[in-house]
């Protein structure tokens, strides 16, 4: 083990007995990211034009914020609710009942053999004055019909999720489960062009016939160093910075990674910081040795500037002090958590990837939400106008419309992507194989930002409706449309011309690098794919959901028909306290 093991370890440990010095704000888990359950958010505080004490662009949120988000939106909204509303604040209510003031919304007469259900909606619970647990199982089955899969897809996951706190001052989640999957088929064809990876999962067993089975785990603790003011959290999962569908800077594509994240809180300013361990690569460099590593350090600074109106900055660097097995250091020049990273990285020899980014959210007319995010990744202002290879630049707009022309519960929303050839990959100066992936924007082969990568342009729209008559029945559909720039390969699968699609390649490789000039969006074979997915959902009790979904999802380019491939999946899903599996690409 080396200094910078130790000094890590050091400064970790360093914390925990920092924290226990405190006089410690009440600690929560978060509630795990699923676009469904936070759209209920996004809407009420639309509803409110007031993003009370939630800074949305940093999620998940902590279970104590929803609860006095809940909170305050019934205390200060004037306006008329529906029935649908009256019903979606209930279950956001008694979803995180324990931090509501009235904790006796989630009581019930006769627990279940004495021990069971003595909370409405808790398999097991403990809530003593120093001490709460929640357990609760996860089931996720499903199975449909795919018209280009020999086999039917299937999802078999059973687990058990379990969060709390000690002594209001430390909190936790944990989530473990056992996993059968059979993929629809273009996720087998994503899967083949990343190194065999499953969209957000680690490890497998290749069961044959396209049929996966794995294990996952995620789990963290959390606690205040600063009363009040600064929060620390550390443990292996998910983030996601944004408040569109997509996200251009981090989002929860990939699989689950180790991280330490200090969120500072004061004045209208959230400072969040997040330090992470990543893996270059799911193969080994040789057999025997651990998958190579990589690390991400970066951070958010938001500022309501008014109640309804919020700006963003974002700055991250990916990097590795790899050597010849793949594996090396954490270089501590980047834990300073105040300081501009691409100074630092010019300082150590200009060889990481930095990217800077900005977004803001504009709530308006107690209807709609206006978002975006800019994200630069390389720019050469004296090459602008040139089609510079390393001008990479990425672009989100989007609007959000609740109660669309006056029907309640009718929400809409339509969102643009567009990310420019070579953005998010990397260059290979290490003098090992495959030295770009260990700073492109990508863990474990897999995407951490956009799931396609890059060379795109992508429209979203995305109707959701839940009628007032019966709000426990919810429809979401979702259509993408998206054209990108593919590069050429040979009969092999090799690439002949890189156009900057595809972020795990050298972007030293474009036509004419290392001054490749003349490049423009969609360069290379021109894509275009059509996907369309609707959910019905009934939810008879709290958090179990039963689906009916229908997908068709179309690929077609006149520049390469072997693309071409029109794909159908009918199916139904049970599921208990997990949200929907979306592999929208």
């Amino acid at each position: 083990m080396n200094k910078y093991f130790f000094t890590v370890k050091g400064l970790l440990c360093g914390l925990l007995f920092f924290v226990s010095l405190q006089n410690v704000f009440s600690q929560t888990a978060t509630v795990q990211y699923d676009p469904e359950y936070y759209h209920l958010i996004d809407r009420y505080e639309i509803k409110m034009k007031d993003f009370g004490k939630i800074y949305s662009n940093i999620k998940p949120y902590g279970r104590q914020d929803i609860a006095n988000f809940v909170e305050n939106f019934d205390s200060t909204y004037t306006g008329t609710l529906s029935e649908a509303d009256k019903y979606q604040l209930s279950y956001l209510a008694l979803d995180n009942w324990q931090y509501m003031s009235d904790t006796t919304i989630a009581d019930v007469k006769k627990p279940f053999l004495k021990y069971f259900y003595r909370s409405k909606i808790d398999f097991v619970n403990v809530d003593e004055k120093d001490f709460e647990v929640h357990i609760n199982p996860v089931l996720y089955l499903s199975t449909g019909d795919d018209n280009l899969n020999a086999s039917r897809p299937l999802v078999n996951q059973r687990g058990a999720v379990m969060y709390g706190s000690i002594a209001n001052k430390v909190g936790f989640y944990f989530q473990a489960s056992d996993n059968m999957e059979r993929l629809p088929f273009y996720v087998q064809q994503y899967s083949d062009t990343h190194n065999g990876t499953i969209p957000g999962q680690q490890w497998y067993k290749d069961n044959g016939g396209g049929k996966y089975e794995y294990f996952n785990a995620q789990g963290y603790v959390n606690f205040m160093l600063v009363d009040k003011y600064i929060q620390a959290e550390f443990g292996r999962g998910k983030n996601f910075i944004g408040n569109g569908y997509r996200s251009l800077f981090l989002s929860t594509h990939a699989n689950d990674y180790t991280y330490l994240k200090l969120n500072t809180r004061v004045w209208h300013l959230e400072y969040t910081n997040i330090f992470a361990q990543m893996n270059a690569s799911n193969v080994a460099v040789a057999p025997g040795y651990p998958l190579p590593k990589k690390y991400s350090a970066m951070h958010h600074l938001g500022w309501n500037v008014t109640k309804n109106f919020n700006i963003g900055l974002f700055e991250q660097v990916i990097f590795s002090r790899a050597d010849s097995t793949g594996n090396g250091s954490f270089d501590l020049s980047y834990l300073n958590p105040l300081i501009f990273y691409r100074s630092i990285e010019h300082g150590l020899g200009d060889v990481d990837n930095v990217q800077l980014g900005f977004d803001a959210k504009w709530n308006i007319l107690n209807r709609v939400q206006l978002y975006t995010q800019v994200m630069i990744d390389d720019m050469s202002v004296s090459d602008f106008g040139k089609g510079y290879y390393g001008n990479k630049f990425a672009y989100q707009f989007g609007a959000k419309y609740i109660d669309a022309f006056g029907l309640p519960n009718l929400d809409l929303q339509g969102e643009m992507n567009v990310i420019d050839p070579y953005t998010y990959s990397h260059k290979n100066e290490k003098g090992i194989t495959n030295g770009q992936l260990y700073g492109n924007q990508a863990h474990y082969y897999q995407e951490l930002a956009h799931p396609n990568g890059a060379n795109l342009y992508e429209l979203i729209g995305i109707v959701r409706y839940r009628p007032h008559f019966l709000p426990k029945l919810s429809a979401v559909v979702k259509g993408i449309w998206r054209e990108q720039g593919m590069n050429t390969y040979d009969e092999n699968g090799n690439p002949l011309v890189n156009y900057g699609s595809n972020i795990f390649l050298d972007y030293n490789t474009a036509p004419g690098s290392p001054d490749s000039y003349g490049n423009s969006l969609l360069q290379g074979e021109k894509v275009s794919t059509l996907y369309i997915d609707a959910i019905l959902t009934y939810s008879p009790f709290h958090n179990i959901f039963v689906d009916l979904r229908g997908t068709f999802r179309k690929v077609s380019s006149d520049d390469n028909a072997s693309y071409n491939q029109d794909e159908n999946y009918i199916g139904a899903a049970v599921r208990w306290n997990i949200g929907n599996r979306h592999y929208d690409f």
